[in-house]
């Protein structure tokens, strides 16, 4: 349960950092076309919007169909056990 909820905490704070970094973009081309933000609406946009996450949903990822390439040493010793 301590990975599920630190791999969520980890997610988070990834998004919030691109989030951070797009809105950043944004700004600086504005700035540079001479659009000025009113610091008053800066001060109200926030980058931890979470609608992309799913915070309770289970992944499922077709592990066995890469793992040749995930765990290339475990599929060199299964290959010489059945040789």
């Amino acid at each position: 349960m301590q990975a599920v909820a630190d791999a969520l905490s980890l997610l988070a704070n990834i998004v919030m950092a691109w989030n951070t970094a797009q809105m950043q973009g944004v700004l600086d081309r504005w700035a540079n076309r001479r659009q000025i933000v009113p610091p008053e609406l800066i001060g109200r946009i926030a980058p931890t919007r979470l609608e992309g996450i799913n915070l309770r949903g289970v992944f499922r990822f077709p592990v066995e169909r890469y793992a040749g390439q995930l765990l290339p040493s475990q599929t060199a010793a299964k290959a010489t056990a059945s040789s």
